[in-house]
């Protein structure tokens, strides 16, 4: 007989052991779980963590938002608008530059129409309005003139600090018979007024009153008289004498009260005896008008206002 070796011996009994116990328990309805059937989970080795998949997608920094914008009086932008009509139309020579003149009368116009019934400004808004009206119409009428041909627009006449008058040189008559007599060249006068500052892009300056008191004044090239504060007002000792009905957006027959001062002055240039119109509590800086620069060619520059006298 051969003898089985203890290995051999071993597995043979263990396969018999099963086969009576699947035999035997085949019709039994107990299951083995898999917890005892599955083979124990060997521990994984630590193993190199694979990398995250990178988002192909950009990455959007946001910007610091930008510092609000302090929100401006439309009332002021129409007055820089303005400003700018009457420089360009001083010196307008063609089709395009008038064109340019009318878009900048419109935009004045504009600007007006949306001033709040809260600003300080709102008694001249439906006036201005009116005024605008009259150069954006004079404005089209020069734009559809052939090039060269338009009218030089008509202003009021202010009183200036007369130039002084050259003397006469005497002649000999020798250069009198000889000599055709040839006008002196004009010499154009301009005067000059330094920038202190801007509301909303439109100058100011300081302006002189009866001689001894400076203001400064917002230079309102689309106003047809000047308005002072009533701290100024109060200061030269101006009376009203009279009042003035203006028509605004929200109300009209609004009484403005009127006085006189003695004099206005810019860098020489002078007006005499001059209306003015007091505004209500809540003016800070006075408008200067027409009725003081209508006969001059405003030209506004980066620094000054120059006033040339046509």
């Amino acid at each position: 007989m051969p003898k089985l070796f203890p290995s051999r011996a071993i597995l043979l009994i263990v396969s018999g052991v099963l086969t009576l116990a699947s035999t035997g328990c085949s019709g039994s309805s107990i299951k083995p779980s898999a917890q005892s059937l599955s083979a124990p989970t060997p521990t994984p080795s630590a193993a190199p963590v694979a990398a995250l998949p990178i988002d192909p997608s950009p990455v959007v920094i946001e910007e610091p938002a930008s510092p609000p914008t302090p929100e401006l009086d439309p009332f002021e932008f129409a007055l820089d608008r303005a400003a700018s009509a009457a420089s360009i139309g001083a010196s307008a020579q063609s089709q395009d530059d008038w064109k340019l003149v009318v878009s900048q009368w419109q935009e004045a116009i504009a600007f007006l129409k949306q001033v709040p019934n809260s600003s300080p400004y709102q008694l001249l808004v439906k006036e201005k309005i009116s005024e605008y009206q009259q150069q954006l119409t004079y404005a089209k009428k020069q734009a559809t003139k052939p090039d060269g041909a338009a009218e030089p627009p008509t202003e009021s006449v202010i009183a200036l600090a007369p130039p002084p008058i050259p003397q006469p040189v005497e002649a000999s008559r020798s250069n009198v018979a000889t000599r055709p007599t040839q006008p002196a060249p004009r010499r154009e006068r301009v005067f000059e007024a330094p920038i202190k500052r801007r509301e909303g892009g439109t100058p100011v300056i300081d302006v002189t009153f009866n001689g001894n008191q400076t203001f400064e004044m917002i230079v309102d090239t689309g106003a047809s008289g000047t308005l002072i504060t009533q701290q100024m007002a109060a200061a030269m000792g101006v009376k009203p004498v009279t009042k003035a009905l203006v028509d605004t957006a929200s109300q009209k027959g609004v009484e403005i009260p009127v006085g006189f001062v003695d004099s206005i002055e810019v860098d020489g240039a002078v007006a005499s005896n001059v209306s003015v119109a007091i505004a209500g509590p809540d003016l800070d800086t006075g408008l200067l008008g027409h009725d003081f620069f209508g006969n001059f060619d405003v030209t506004i520059r980066r620094d000054v206002v120059e006033f040339r006298v046509r």
